[in-house]
């Protein structure tokens, strides 16, 4: 019976499956060369927003195909029956979310110093510094990546990433945003160390750090899982927002040459406005806490399959991954918007 009923979840979790064709776009940056994206940052974009007054008819079937889905997976998500089966399972599932985390976390920071770049392959390092430091500086990356996987002098490391992280904005401005999943994950371990499973808490010497570090913190330790779904929320709607509506060209260039129209029978505008509105819900969701679970869970297959139909670079989306995993895992807490709304007085939590 067990067994038919986490099925029976599992297949309403794929409900929004049907939406896939309005996130047909790709993380343009990474699909594009480098003259096609300057050419379409250099020259006006349409507003994707205006395929509404022609295709109004087919915005509405899918707003109302949407809406649908959101209901029906709220639904399972509060259902007492659902919560019952699944809360055991999930609310053990919460000690592994750091874990999670800080390994893919570093796994990322090892990769951006293997490849040479700062967070994505469109920072390289070679922008902020000489040929002769880029070779150390990914040494460095390399080395600090490890140490995170391992919960070495975790804080430490964090905090240089966060100076690291302010200096690249000072460079890039507010192009960072669409990395603060990278700053969402620093912070976290900043406040809450190595954890468990970590060498910060089997090194005799590091343990009294940890232990001071874990008292001064526990203001901060409540809120950081709030911070870092947060930031991560942004950095899904600025992405959108920006290769999406400030920049549409991006997305429609993309659309052009994979041929995307012959796969999803619908106008190029309407795909780009799709996408737009689909990521920027995900990210508002994530941020806010409502449906947690199930937003983790559609980008991610969103994500795998933009790495499968474009051939994508993996190594960047390691750390979206990532945080997908740890939020999927930590699941609510009483920051959540979801959990406040729909508070029980027995313990437990929404499932999706």
């Amino acid at each position: 019976m067990r067994r038919k009923l986490i099925f029976l979840l599992t297949a309403l979790m794929l409900i929004q499956a049907v939406l896939i064709p309005l996130t047909a776009s790709a993380h343009e940056v990474y699909v594009l060369d480098s003259q096609q994206i300057a050419d379409a940052i250099s020259t006006p974009s349409p507003n994707p927003f205006s395929a509404i007054p022609t295709e109004g008819k087919l915005f509405l079937i899918w707003a109302l195909i949407t809406t649908v889905a959101f209901l029906l997976v709220l639904t399972a998500s509060i259902s007492p029956l659902f919560e019952r089966v699944c809360d055991p399972f999930l609310l053990r599932l919460k000690k592994y979310a750091p874990l999670a985390g800080r390994l893919t976390f570093g796994i990322s920071l090892f990769a951006s110093g293997y490849f040479g770049s700062l967070f994505g392959p469109e920072l390289p390092l070679s922008a902020i510094a000489s040929p002769s430091v880029v070779h150390v500086l990914g040494i460095i990356f390399m080395i600090a990546g490890i140490s995170i996987c391992l919960g070495f002098l975790t804080r430490i490391i964090t905090l240089l990433g966060i100076c690291l992280f302010v200096y690249a904005a000072s460079i890039y401005h507010w192009y960072m945003f669409t990395y603060l999943s990278y700053l969402g994950e620093m912070i976290l371990f900043f406040i809450l160390g190595g954890g468990t499973w970590s060498l910060d808490r089997a090194i005799p010497a590091l343990v009294s750090v940890e232990n001071i570090f874990r008292h001064a913190g526990t203001f901060l330790a409540k809120h950081s899982f709030l911070i870092m779904r947060i930031l991560f929320g942004i950095t899904i709607v600025f992405s959108s927002i920006y290769s999406k509506f400030i920049h549409s060209n991006l997305a429609l260039q993309t659309i052009e040459q994979y041929h995307l129209t012959q796969y999803f029978h619908f106008s190029p505008m309407f795909l780009v406005m799709g996408a737009c509105i689909i990521e920027i819900l995900i990210g508002i969701c994530i941020a806010v806490g409502f449906e947690i679970r199930f937003m983790t869970l559609v980008f991610t297959v969103f994500l795998t399959m933009s790495l499968i139909f474009f051939g994508e670079v993996v190594w960047p989306h390691l750390i979206l991954f990532g945080v997908n995993i740890t939020l999927f895992l930590h699941g609510y807490d009483e920051y959540t918007l979801e959990k406040v709304l729909f508070e029980k007085t027995r313990r437990g939590e929404p499932v999706l």
